[in-house]
């Protein structure tokens, strides 16, 4: 017979596990404990079958790694992890005290989720390691959510939030590209700088709304004159640039003062029914064909010099430089 010390022991035991498989019941959160020395999990709480799909006693007999799809490591910056057995020899010598990865798994069901898996070390009586105590939590939605943002920031790094234009550092990067094809096609590139005239007095008179929407109107009439293989930017605030491949610079002329003229025409208004902004833009072009030996920056900058020369001799104009050519 037991004593009463080991019943009440025994008792106490069967409380703890009845209050803990209460509030696994409660949650998708899963407690388990893993043996290393069969590598099996000799205790998974019942919420596994929320998780997973999978009941207790499946899940026992289960290799639970063949669940798993990827692996990232979190103490590594999410690095991706393919081999499992090195990572589990270093928990085995107690190299590692906190194992904290995501994975993305498979559930019976047959679908994807992403769980987060935090573990620590379980040691016998003795001091000896002889397995892990942890939880496995779903966070498919945390990692969509982390995914969007991502994409946002990297669409935002190459796209103008207000005008919806490929950003400056797009822009340079297709300059470039540009450039360095001339030899190779023998063609031409031509580059304009625009700029929304005396924008400073249109956001102090008329307010951040209507400047915002002074940039969109003006980039719908710069896309007007555009071809599919031109690219439009926003460069700073009230400037805009153009690249014009395969085209030589009295081409380019006549769509500049094309999209001079739409400018100048349109109707702006900072509101509905409000009242008319007076808006020109100045435009810098230069261009540069195959026997160009220089960069992109440098057929920028030409074109910046003579969007200052247009600015400088009354606005409202295209000022248009020679054509590069470097040898």
């Amino acid at each position: 017979m037991l004593d009463y010390k080991t019943l009440e022991k025994k008792r106490e035991l069967e409380k703890l596990k009845a209050e803990i498989e209460l509030l696994s019941g409660s949650t998708t959160d899963v407690i388990y404990r893993l043996r290393y020395d069969t590598m099996r999990y000799d205790y998974i709480s019942p919420s596994a079958v929320k998780l997973l799909g999978f009941t207790e006693e499946e899940l026992k007999e289960i290799n639970l790694r063949s669940l798993i799809l990827e692996t990232r490591m979190v103490a590594d910056n999410m690095r991706k992890v393919d081999d499992f057995d090195g990572l589990e020899e270093t928990r085995k010598r107690r190299e590692v005290l906190k194992w904290q990865a995501d994975y993305l798994m498979k559930t019976k069901d047959g679908r994807a989720i992403w769980v987060s898996d935090v573990s620590y070390p379980w040691f016998d009586d003795s001091g000896a390691i002889i397995g892990s105590l942890g939880t496995l939590r779903d966070i498919t939605e945390r990692v969509a959510a982390e995914e969007r943002i991502k994409a946002q920031a990297a669409r935002l790094r190459h796209e103008d939030e207000i005008t919806g234009l490929p950003s400056r550092l797009a822009f340079f990067e297709r300059l470039d590209g540009e450039v360095k094809r001339l030899k190779r096609s023998r063609s031409d590139v031509a580059v304009m700088v625009i700029s929304v005239d005396h924008f400073d007095d249109i956001l102090n008179t008329h307010g951040i709304e209507a400047s915002h929407k002074v940039l969109r109107e003006v980039t719908a009439l710069i896309r007007s004159s555009m071809r599919e293989t031109d690219m439009a930017s926003r460069i700073t605030s009230d400037e805009f640039g153009l690249i014009l491949p395969d085209t030589q610079v009295e081409g380019a002329r006549w769509v500049g003062e094309r999209i001079r003229e739409s400018v100048m025409k349109h109707p702006f208004r900072g509101t509905k029914g409000g009242a008319l902004i007076g808006v020109t833009v100045s435009i810098g072009l230069a261009g540069a064909n195959f026997d160009h030996n220089s960069d992109g920056r440098e057929l920028f900058k030409t074109a910046e010099s003579r969007l200052y020369i247009a600015k400088c001799t009354g606005r409202n104009q295209v000022s248009v430089d020679e054509l590069v050519s470097m040898h």
